[in-house]
């Protein structure tokens, strides 16, 4: 493959897992070749480009292909094979796709699949996976070739990186040096600091620089749906360490904006509520695959819903709730959070957020009856 695409390596990485995600490890993992895994580590979905999964036989191809390619919903034609062995190969293939995207900042990610004779090529976002029509690698080796070729010459952001975040300066890490310690300890995977932009609620034109501990905690076992990354960050314009939230959010009639609902909360004033930082969609990042879906070449698939890409910041950081020294410090958290709910459900002003049963009982006896259970239970 190098001649088609001389800056990335294909390493053979199927008895070397990543011990930081599962132990996962797809047959070849395709990396740039200025950032390799180094040393006996040969998997590293935070380094990885793209990644090959090779089956021996044919009859293991999760997908089949329409009599009639022109025609491909006629029928009641279903593209998915719903043999046993289909299944746990589908199931393989999106088990690495995530693992690939939740260790990374990507909108989207590429991958090989090949069975027999016979290739695929998948794209995969946050809303589904479009697969090609298998053929002959055999017959056909200049679709493998010419396929290297683009996406070696593709930039970062059409490969399916996040060109909001990039690598840090000097001049960061001399700033993040009282805080180094504290961002390293909330990511057990830590292995550098990166710097990533956050929009502004007001204004997208308007960005924030934050850094973080990269690789990202994996936590996203679906490469499907929201995938919510909670994080430490350090805000460089205010020089301290907040919680950092990036998401896919349904991008639907409707659907408001989270930064849009801290907002109209802050107007209502509603009380026990995060301080809202920074907060707005990324770049133009959304979801691809739910508009293919009618295209004439596609085949018969489920709704989808579209998503965009959004990073938010708060002004404060939470501590888990088993942390709690007291079990008076336990339920005041839990009433300074009724009295924001009860408050918000006075306000007829938040319609969005009416409870189906309004909650009339003073916060006082609420406080007293959550004690008295907590004694009886103890």
């Amino acid at each position: 493959m190098t001649p088609f695409a001389p800056k990335l390596r294909l390493i053979d990485t199927h008895a070397n897992p990543d011990t930081e995600c599962d132990k996962l490890a797809p047959d070849v993992g395709i990396y740039p070749i200025h950032d390799q895994p180094q040393g006996d580590t040969k998997t590293d979905f935070s380094k990885m480009d793209l990644f090959i999964e090779f089956k021996i036989k044919d009859t293991s191809d999760p997908f089949s292909d329409p009599e009639d390619p022109l025609e491909p919903k006629e029928g009641g034609f279903h593209f998915e094979n719903d043999s046993e062995d289909a299944w746990l190969v589908r199931g393989q293939l999106a088990s690495y796709a995530a693992t690939h995207a939740g260790c990374q900042f990507r909108v989207h990610i590429f991958c090989v699949l090949v069975c027999g004779q016979y290739a695929r090529f998948i794209r995969w976002d946050h809303d589904g996976a479009t697969v090609t029509r298998r053929f002959d690698y055999m017959k056909e080796p200049h679709l493998l070739a010419d396929f290297f070729w683009r996406y070696a010459h593709l930039d970062r952001s059409q490969q399916g990186y996040d060109t909001s975040v990039s690598p840090v300066t000097q001049e960061d890490i001399q700033q993040i040096q009282p805080f180094e310690s504290h961002l390293r300890d909330g990511n057990p995977s830590h292995r550098e600091f990166r710097a990533l932009m956050v929009p502004d609620r007001g204004d997208l034109s308007v960005k924030t620089r934050f850094i973080i501990s990269f690789p990202p905690k994996y936590t996203a076992r679906s490469p499907f749906g929201r995938a919510t990354r909670p994080m430490l960050a350090f805000d460089v314009e205010a020089g301290e360490i907040v919680f950092l939230k990036d998401y896919w959010r349904a991008d639907v009639d409707g659907m408001k904006k989270e930064g849009e609902i801290y907002e109209r909360l802050e107007s209502n004033r509603v009380p026990n509520i995060a301080p809202f930082g920074k907060g707005n969609n990324v770049h133009d990042h959304a979801t691809l695959t739910h508009t293919l879906r009618n295209e004439k070449w596609a085949c018969r698939s489920r709704e989808m819903v579209p998503l965009r890409h959004y990073r938010m910041s708060l002004d404060v950081v939470a501590r888990p709730l088993t942390s709690f020294s007291s079990s008076w410090e336990f339920v005041s958290a839990i009433a300074d959070a009724m009295e924001g709910k009860t408050s918000l459900v006075e306000s007829d002003r938040m319609t969005n957020f009416l409870l189906a049963q309004p909650i009339n009982t003073p916060i006082s006896s609420l406080v007293f009856f959550i004690v008295t259970s907590a004694r009886a239970i103890s």
